[in-house]
Parts: C-alpha cells; structure tokens; sequence
C-alpha cells in the first residue's frame, strides 16, 4: 500500500511519485482550491497538499469534503509527487521539512471516533491512569514511540555482542517452583497435583547454575522475571533481565566482558564512547561518602564522619555540609528534609551561612541508604531546580561497588539471624573463608552491582560451587528450615557433580533503556506496563475468576 515512509523522504525524492499511509494530524484550507494535510507515521510527518488545478473539480471536491470532515488521527492512503517547499516556507529540523507531496489521489482508510485525548499535544496529556486505560493511544506519543524502538535496537545490540562473545542462548522456564530468592513470589496453582502450586521464577538463577553444571559455559538469555512487591517508578511485577553467567571466570572477568557490553550498547544507541574501565568503590567507602550503595557522583555532597563522639557504643555520628544552604534552601523545604533526618548540629569545617545535617547511625548495621544519603539526594534534586546545582544528563559515571558483606543482620536485632546480603549462592572472598566458622558477620562476598548516576543497573557475584560449603551456609549460618533446605537439594545435587567455578551478572534491561531515553519511570519504556498498583489497567488485569476455574484447582474463595 506504500512505497515510502514519511521518514524516510529527502530532498533527493523531488520528482518521485509516491504511495504513502499515514495518520491525519491536522487538515487546513488556505483557499477554496487548495488544501493542506499534516500527514504522520509511525517514521516522521510531511506535508502534504491538495490542489484544485491538479485534479478535476468533481474529485477536488470530493476529496476536499472528506477530509474536512475526517477527525485527528484517521487513517489515508495517498499518492502524489514530491515537490521541494518554496523558499523560505521550510519549517522545523527533520529531513522532510524542505519537501512537500502534491496529491494525485487520496482514500480513506479507517475514519477515527472522537480520540478520548490526543496523543500529539504535550501540553494537554491527561493523568497517566487516563493514558495507560489507552495505552494503543499513549503508544503513538513520539516520545513513547522512540523509547520502545531504542529499547528494540539496544536489545539487538545486546544480542549481537554476546553471539560475537561466544554465547549462548538458553531459554529457561517461566514456571518454576517456590524457594526463598528473597522478594515474595507469584503462584500459579495447577490440576497435575492439588493443593501444589508453580511459582513464576524471580530470576533464571538457579537454572544458570545448572546449565554451568552441565557444561554450557557461556550462557546468556533476555530473561523475563517476576516478583510479587510493592511498585515504585522503578519496579514491575514483571520485568526483563540480560541475564549471563560463566564458567572458570574471575570477578575481574565478568565486569570486563560487562563494561564491553555496555561500550557497545552505548555506541550502538547513542553513538557515545564510554570510557572503560569503570571505577570501582567498596561498599564500606560508598555507604560512607555517599550514604548510598548505589551514589550519584556527577556532583559532590560528600558525607563525613564527624570527630563529634557519640555517648553510646557503636554509634557513629556523620556529617553532610550544604556550602551556602541556609540561603538555597527554604524554610519549607528545611522542614521536608528534617523530616528525614533526627538531629542537626554545626561542625568545625562548617563557614558561616552553611547548612549543616548531623544524623547517627549504628556501626552494627550499614544500611544501604543511610538517612543522610536520602537527605543528599533530596539537597541535590532541590538545588538542581533552583539552578544551584548541575547534574548533566549527558554524563555516565559507571561504578563497581564491591566488597559488600556476605550476610547482613536486621537493623533492630542486633545478635540476631543472619541473612543473605544478596542472595545464598554468592561465593565468600577467599581470605574470609575461616571467619565463616567463627565470625561470618565479617565475611566478605564476592559480589558486584554496577550502578549508574544513583541507579543500580544490575548485580552479580562469583557462585559458591562446593556442594559441602553450599550445604553449610544453608544450615549453620543462615539456619534455614529442613524444608527450605530440601527445595535446594537439586542444586546441592548438581554442585557434587563436578559443577565449575563460575559466576555470573543480570543487567536490569527496563531500567537500561530508560536511562538510555533520559525516562523518569520505567513504564515510560515498556510497552504494556502495570500502573502503581500493580494493575494493567488497558486489558483490565488481574480479573476475578469464576468460581468453577478455581474448583478445577481444589480451591475455593472465602469471602
């Protein structure tokens, strides 16, 4: 039905005679013999017009009539010859705006109902619970329209490089079973066996480790995940990894195939060089300086720790000094960011007319977002809008945090359990490995986030691939229930049968393209997202099952 795009149209199409399909963005009558069409497409928009002297009369008006009564965005099929513009009259920066299409002939395609919003106008976008209801409609925003091709071409981008790297692709199961990953899980009864359910897998972890058992070893997979948590503009229940995993590998391996593959990525999107290798911080240094495990460091806003003693043990006071707050910031945001915060005090490196926050923190205990790594980022999007402080989107500080510990105590049960940091298959430093038997707060594990400007784009570690240490860590650290024990015992299994050394990293592709496209939430770059709570509000799901469905199962709705 067509021969060209819109997009596609240059100058060097003058001449041509051409089909084109397209959405009707705007229809003005100059004259009572010459029309003009705003025509778009899924590649770009050309103008297109509709003169008296190039047609009959009978057809002139006929065409003239139909379109004046067609409303935004109906769909036609023209064809006409591309002429260039007339001096002057070209308007805006795409390669079409030069050239204009004369219409030989003009049909309709499909005559669209009144739009419940116009998807081209930025200006009066309804809510986003309005836009996600029609999310068909979102889709065609031009924004929306570029976040979802990028996505398409960094996905492929992705691909070609693990292929030239001597991956493999690996499909795993989207229906698993309930093991404890640490995020709640989405079950899915079946009628194999009542009363057992499936669970929707929260990673291909596990199966990434037996395919390193069974001797793939380079694997690969654009993984499809899901977790049953609350949302943030960050968070989906279900999401897409770049998922990978290697055999007879380093730590120092892993993170450099990583920084080539998001070298490439970054070339093959944006056409940007980013710079390897990465910086690496500990995570001790991160919490630190930062207060986060995941910093922003395209701006400074460093926290110190204070020569301020605290009276109880294992206390320690920090210090974050905003140069020239009290004047930048207002009594109202004051009070927002005390709210985060439960003292403040001035210091000996402070000047007059500084803003000084004091806060105190267990030394048990280092969070991974203390309080005033949260008050540093608020100072920073605050400052940021008053023009006090640039954060250029345009600059990519990757980092390595490393050296996290292996196993983290609750933040009120000091002496309590011990529980995985990340999760319980991530392989101990090896100089740590004797404090396992007597001190494993201590214990360091060989795991790896990469983040990016404050966000973590993903996380890795070196897996543990002794079955007995497995099997320890299991029992006499993390004291797991037999049961939960034997859910793993397919794993312990695989270890004793001569599983490599190996590790691994999933990059969270959601949260790449939306860095990728400058995005602020993730639903800005999936297709057919969930809205905030969880819900897709375009097929109307989750919807209510019919009591019958649920007897199938051997189950029942209690009221």
């Amino acid at each position: 039905m067509r021969t060209h795009t819109c997009g596609e149209l240059t100058d060097s199409h003058v001449g041509q005679h051409v089909q084109l399909c397209g959405w009707v963005q705007s229809i003005r009558a100059a004259s009572d013999t010459l029309l003009f069409v705003h025509l778009r497409d899924a590649y770009g928009s050309l103008q297109l017009l509709l003169e008296k002297s190039r047609m009959s009369e009978e057809l002139f008006n006929e065409k003239k009539a139909t379109l004046e009564q067609l409303a935004v965005d109906s769909l036609i099929a023209v064809n006409g010859i591309i002429s260039k513009r007339p001096e002057g009259m070209a308007k805006g920066n795409s390669q079409a705006c030069g050239i204009e299409l004369f219409v030989s002939n003009i049909s309709t395609l499909n005559v669209t109902e009144k739009l419940p919003f116009n998807p081209h106008i930025k200006a009066n976008l309804p809510s986003e619970e309005i836009r996600l209801t029609h999310r068909h409609l979102d889709l065609r925003r031009t924004d929306l329209q570029h976040n979802i091709r990028t996505r398409s071409k960094a996905t492929m981008a992705i691909r070609q490089f693990m292929d030239d790297n001597g991956f493999i692709d690996i499909e795993t199961p989207i229906l698993f079973k309930s093991t404890p990953e640490g995020a709640r899980e989405f079950l899915v009864p079946t009628r194999v066996s009542l009363g057992a359910c499936y669970a929707l897998p929260q990673s291909p972890q596990q199966f990434k480790q037996m395919l390193m058992a069974a001797g793939f070893d380079r694997y690969f997979q654009i993984a499809r995940c899901f977790r049953d948590e609350d949302l943030r503009a960050d968070r989906q229940p279900e999401f897409t990894q770049v998922d990978m995993e290697m055999s007879f590998v380093s730590k120092n391996d892993i993170q450099c195939v990583m920084e080539r593959l998001i070298q490439h990525v970054w070339r093959a999107v944006k056409c940007v060089d980013v710079q390897i290798p990465f910086k690496h911080l500990s995570f001790t240094e991160a919490t630190n300086k930062y207060g986060s495990d995941k910093p922003d460091t395209r701006f400074g806003l460093e926290i110190a720790q204070t020569l301020w003693m605290c009276q109880e043990p294992h206390i320690v006071a920090e210090v974050l000094v905003i140069p020239n707050g009290a004047n930048t910031i207002s009594s109202r945001e004051l009070t927002l960011l005390s709210e985060l915060i439960r003292a403040s005090k001035n210091n000996n490196e402070s000047k007059p007319g500084d803003l000084v926050f004091v806060s105190e923190r267990s030394t048990f205990v280092t969070p991974a977002n203390t309080t005033l790594g949260r008050v540093r980022t608020a100072v920073a999007k605050i400052l940021q809008a008053k023009g006090h402080l640039n954060i250029p989107n345009d600059q990519y500080n990757f980092l390595w945090i490393e050296d996290f510990p292996l196993f983290t105590r609750g933040e009120d049960d000091v002496l309590g359990k011990l529980s995985a940091t990340h999760h319980p298959f991530t392989a101990p430093v090896a100089q740590d490995i004797p404090l396992l038997y007597s001190d494993p707060a201590k214990v360091h594990g060989q795991h790896y986030d990469l983040v990016l400007n404050g966000v973590e784009l993903g996380g890795g570690s070196i897996r543990i691939h002794d079955a007995k240490l497995q099997s320890y860590i299991f029992e006499s650290i993390l004291k797991l229930d037999p049961m939960v024990q034997a859910s793993f015992g397919h794993l312990i299994t695989a270890l004793g049968h001569g599983c490599p050394p190996h590790g691994g990293i999933a990059l969270g592709l959601d949260r790449l393209i939306a860095i990728l496209t400058n995005s602020q939430s993730l639903r800005d770059v999936i297709a057919f997202p969930k809205s905030a709570n969880g819900r897709d509000i375009f097929m109307h799901s989750p919807a209510k099952a019919a009591a019958h469905q649920f007897a199938e199962y051997g189950l029942h709705i209690i009221e």
